[in-house]
């Protein structure tokens, strides 16, 4: 049974997760269903440019070249703005507005892979002076492919310069979090060394191509007009979403063969999307769209099976992709947005990033259970975060506290490596018994002497090491000297220590290269003691 501690804690973070899901959803709603007013549409009909003679009840979303026909009725003489409702992804557009004489006044183009200059950011409105008076509006389209109807209208440009706002911060909102949620899921990928985060670092980077371009940021800010960008990064986003969910929930083929048999047809299904959207571009949009209602579909199945199973980051996870299966849903359904200065691109752009967010709540589940998990081990074990870095025997800070000890050093401080002579003729003349002694009896005797001047470190065997931020090595070698002299005279007559002191100012930032240089003059040591002795004997 579940600790009530961790009830609690489940408790509150899916009263987090609820409350700030509903102010995301609150948020889509809003974008749907705006407050603004809205101007007419331009009545009308499109026809195909191959047959101008039949009109057609909604373009093919495989694109096409079209042309649009309609009448403007301009009661007030003024600077009037011309654009297209419902969405933004087309490649070409041209307006042909002529007066009543059907004399042209004016010829307004752009679309993504034109190189006018937008007059309005992220837009493809046109500005127009037109005087009171009826009009006819000739608007030829062409575009490999599309994602929603578009549909002209005519607005006032005041009224229009105060309703294209919202759209424009919700898209430059959104793509500024994708993108450092992007940043976030790299690094953490690299730190990690695990594929999931690399994975949904790919899905991230695809729909920051994809919704750049369709909402003009690309084009507007760094003059990008490649079309196919709308689509093309999706085909293979939705295929690194699939990986993410697999990983994620740890789908094997060992533990769960019935979902990995569901992953692995959504990749083949996937990759042939992939395949027909570049072999027959005009179809590239509708390949990317089935592919998220491919990866939606299997993101939600597979974490309602999981969470059947009482697998927790499964159940935080379908929070997540609920929300995401009914906004996307919504999305790639979309072909008519109440309004007109919000586009299904937007609809799009802050279904991902909801998503996106509240999968950071995942990821923040898993690592405190991480976490949690690491305590209850060493828990069991018996050992406390304080006592992995102490040294059993003698009670000394270990290697481990060392390696952090080193990294506060400063640039005068020093590193002292220590060799206890003799420890291994005690251990076999005498037994380990004794030889520990000598050992603990070493480590208190100096430990005593250096005060709060230094720090000792065992860090194994015979072998320590003395910390100091002050680096004064004379007074260091002299408290040796006499911690040797004391355990000669209380039964180690033939006690001894090498050593041997390196600064950190010697290998600034390089602290392995202290230690290292400590370590060799410990050894220089050692021989000179070694030298002396033979010469003694001899």
């Amino acid at each position: 049974m579940m600790p009530w501690f961790n009830q609690q804690k489940l408790r509150a973070g899916s009263a987090c997760l609820v409350h700030y899901l509903s102010i995301f959803i609150g948020l889509f709603l809003f974008i749907i269903f705006p407050c603004h007013a809205s101007p007419s549409l331009i009545v009308g009909q499109w026809y195909v440019v191959d047959q101008p003679t039949s009109p057609i009840k909604a373009l093919p979303l495989t694109g096409g070249d079209f042309v649009f026909k309609g009448t403007l009725q301009v009661a007030v003489t003024g600077n009037y703005v011309i654009d297209f409702k419902n969405t933004s992804t087309f490649s070409m557009f041209k307006h042909t507005v002529l007066n009543s004489r059907k004399v042209v006044v004016a010829e307004l183009q752009g679309g993504i892979s034109s190189a006018e200059i937008n007059p309005f950011a992220l837009r493809h409105a046109r500005e127009v002076y037109l005087d009171a008076g009826s009009y006819t509006l000739e608007t030829s389209l062409k575009t490999p492919y599309l994602i929603a109807q578009p549909l002209p209208y005519l607005d006032l440009k005041e009224h229009y310069q105060q309703a294209i706002k919202l759209g424009n911060v919700i898209a430059l909102l959104c793509l500024g979090m994708l993108a450092a949620l992007l940043a976030y899921y790299v690094v953490l990928g690299l730190i990690r060394g695990q594929m999931v985060h690399g994975m949904y670092a790919l899905f991230i980077l695809g729909n920051l191509f994809m919704q750049g371009t369709s909402l003009l940021v690309f084009s507007d800010t760094f003059g990008i007009r490649w079309f196919y960008l709308s689509a093309f990064p999706i085909l293979f986003s939705n295929i690194a979403y699939v990986f993410f969910v697999k990983g994620l929930l740890g789908i094997r083929q060992q533990s769960n063969p019935k979902l990995y048999r569901w992953i692995q047809y959504a990749l083949v299904i996937l990759v042939l999307f992939a395949l027909w959207g570049m072999v027959a571009p005009h179809w590239m949009m509708e390949m990317a769209r089935y592919g998220v209602g491919i990866f939606l579909s299997l993101g939600l199945a597979c974490s309602l099976y999981l969470s059947s199973k009482k697998n927790m980051t499964a159940r935080y996870y379908l929070i997540a992709i609920i929300t995401f299966f009914v906004l996307g849903g919504l999305t790639i359904a979309a072909q008519d947005v109440a309004g007109y200065t919000l586009y299904v691109e937007h609809l799009g752009l802050a279904a991902v990033t909801v998503e996106a967010l509240l999968l950071s709540f995942v990821l923040s589940y898993q690592f405190s259970e991480l976490f949690n998990e690491k305590e209850q081990v060493l828990a069991a074990l018996g050992i406390s975060e304080a006592q992995i870095k102490i040294d059993k025997l003698t009670g000394l800070p270990n290697r481990v506290a060392l390696e952090a000890a080193i990294q506060g050093l400063p640039k005068t401080g020093s590193i002292t490596i220590l060799d206890l002579d003799r420890l291994k003729y005690y251990n076999d003349k005498f037994g380990h018994a004794y030889g520990d002694k000598l050992l603990c009896d070493f480590s208190r005797v100096l430990q005593e002497k250096l005060g709060g001047m230094a720090i000792l470190h065992r860090l194994g065997g015979d072998e320590f090491a003395i910390t100091s931020h002050y680096g004064d090595a004379v007074k260091i070698q002299a408290m040796l000297d006499e911690t040797v002299a004391h355990l000669i005279a209380n039964g180690f007559e033939l006690a001894g220590v090498s050593a041997g002191t390196a600064f950190i100012y010697e290998e600034m930032d390089n602290y392995n290269a202290v230690m290292h240089m400590a370590d060799l003059r410990m050894y220089e040591n050692k021989r000179s003691h070694k030298r002396a002795q033979n010469e003694q004997f001899y």
